[in-house]
């Protein structure tokens, strides 16, 4: 993300999407907690679900609107361990929108609590078919928004 993303960058009330999952057993390290990786796998998939529930994939993106998105950065902060069949709603909502770029939070929550396992904030960017970010175009984040 550029200096003028930054600059240019507003906050935005999206909606938030939430699904429930739950932790398997294949998940675990040898410590019986889950894997760290996993959460970025299950934050990726909260972002496959906030898409389909606007009726888009990350292949209808660039068939739409000239432009991939493409994770730039993941910030994800483990309070507490996932164990094995621990239930969790999690959500995702996009935060912020930049020029070229826009956030993601994304929350781990158990089933029944309040307070997040794992929190998360990821941004994804807009990029060309040459590989360089691009402008985000309107309409994409207007889909997005919504």
């Amino acid at each position: 993300m550029d200096t003028t993303d930054a600059m240019d960058a507003m906050d935005t009330d999206s909606p938030t999407s939430t699904i429930e999952v739950e932790a398997r057993s294949y998940e675990m390290d040898s410590y019986g907690h889950m894997n760290q990786a996993v959460a970025v796998q299950w934050f990726e998939h909260g972002r496959l679900v906030y898409f389909h529930e606007r009726g888009m994939s990350y292949l209808s993106v660039p068939a739409d609107y000239d432009v991939h998105v493409m994770v730039l950065r993941q910030d994800v902060t483990y309070r507490a361990q996932v164990r094995i069949c621990d239930r969790f709603a999690m959500t995702s909502k996009i935060i912020r929108f930049g020029r070229t770029s826009f956030t993601w939070e994304h929350r781990l929550v158990p089933v029944g609590g309040s307070d997040s396992a794992i929190e998360a904030t990821v941004t994804m960017v807009c990029v060309a078919p040459d590989g360089t970010s691009t402008p985000m175009p309107e309409a994409l984040r207007n889909r997005l928004a919504k």
